[in-house]
């Protein structure tokens, strides 16, 4: 049984050096869309590119100049790192 994915569908996988995300076609019901979201190459790679896909998948949730949305960053500091960096 193939899986059958509508618009608003939403598939996210981890895989061994990334992230796969499989959505349904806007414009056409028969299509799906894959992307890829690959590990960078830095020690954070994998956080890194979770926070790269969520901001792609996730766009039309954020937070923009005028409307309202999540709002999600990444840092490569710890919380004590940052803390430390206030005082």
């Amino acid at each position: 049984m193939t899986p059958k994915y509508q618009d608003g569908d939403l598939l996210i996988k981890r895989v061994s050096n990334g992230w796969i995300v499989v959505t349904g076609s806007y414009n056409d019901e028969e299509s799906t869309i894959i992307s890829v979201h690959e590990d960078t190459e830095s020690e954070h790679g994998m956080k890194e590119s979770l926070y790269h896909m969520l901001l792609d998948v996730f766009e039309v949730y954020m937070q923009s100049k005028r409307t309202s949305g999540l709002k999600i960053s990444f840092t490569e500091k710890t919380r004590e790192q940052e803390e430390e960096q206030k005082n």
